[in-house]
Order: C-alpha cells, then structure tokens, then sequence
C-alpha cells in the first residue's frame, strides 16, 4: 500500500485526489486536489456548487507514518454558493475551520492523551501541550454534542483520592444505568 493509498483511506477523500508524495528533509508532503468534474461543497451550508477560484497553498499536520511527519498541501477552492448567495471557502473534509491540524490528528492526539499525560504526547507527535489541549477540547465538544441527556434523571457525585494527598478525581455516575 502506498502513502498516497494511505492517506486517501485516512482522510475519506471524495471530492479530492492525492496528485504526488515528495519527501522533503525527513517529512512526507502530500500534495491533495480537488477532482475537476465534482463541485466541492459550501463551508456554511453544504450545498454542492461551482468552484469561482482557488485560494492559496494551505498546508495542514496530518498524523505521522512510522515517525515521520506528515504534511497535507491544498489549494482550497472558493465556492459561488447559490444557496447562501455568496463566494465562501469550500467545506474541507481533513479540517475544521482554519485549524493547521487535520482531524485525524485531532483524533489521535485526543485518544493518547486519555491514556498519557498530555506533555509526553505532545513530545511523542512533536507538537506543542497547546496543541494536545486544543485536540482534546474539539473531542470533548465532538461528544458532547452528540451525547444525549435527556434521560438522566439521578446523577451521583463521587470524589475519589487519586494519591496521598490533595490530588482527587470527581466521577458522576448515571444512578439508574449504572454508568
């Protein structure tokens, strides 16, 4: 499998293409593109419409291969939106907003840091503790806002001493699921 196959399966990519992989000084750069004959979507509201022009060369982290990093390089379009009767940014599926990280990484980071402190990740991904607070932010908000709440009715609060100490852990628990 190649990297191009790699990242094509990572990002889900539909509308775009993987046009070459160059590796430059000990980091894979992938080069993306959109497929000519698809209209990209909009960022507001999603409706598929003609590309007006392209933007400048943007480049995201994407999750590294074997330790190597990896960096995603695009031209995103901009959309002539028929629906929202303006030029917007095309929806980018490998990114939220204009964050530099792509949301594989996000996903990573954020699955790591459940399981070590958040600094040793960010040393492990070379990224900053920023980063992996940010990652971690945009998966919590992700699960929240598609947690459904609406039938918990008893909760119970529990704080539990972690070490000696002052160090303590505040679990809430679901009373009647037991979870």
């Amino acid at each position: 499998m190649s990297v191009a196959s790699l990242v094509r399966t990572t990002l889900g990519l539909k509308h775009h293409k993987v046009t070459k992989v160059v590796d430059s000084g000990g980091r894979v750069i992938v080069h993306l593109d959109w497929i000519r004959r698809r209209w990209p979507p909009c960022s507001v509201c999603g409706t598929y419409d003609k590309v007006r022009d392209r933007l400048p060369e943007r480049s995201w982290r994407h999750v590294p291969l074997w330790g190597i990093a990896v960096e995603l390089r695009y031209r995103p379009c901009r959309v002539a939106c028929s629906c929202c009767e303006a030029i917007k940014v095309e929806a980018i599926p490998w990114s939220a907003g204009k964050s530099p990280i792509s949301e594989p990484l996000i996903v990573v980071l954020a699955t790591w840091s459940r399981l070590l402190a958040w600094d040793v990740v960010a040393s492990l991904f070379g990224v900053s503790w920023s980063t992996v607070v940010e990652a971690v932010d945009r998966a919590v908000a992700y699960g929240r806002a598609r947690k459904d709440y609406s039938r918990v009715t008893l909760i119970g609060i529990d704080e539990l001493s972690r070490r000696r100490g002052h160090i303590y852990h505040t679990n809430v628990y679901d009373l009647e699921t037991r979870s």
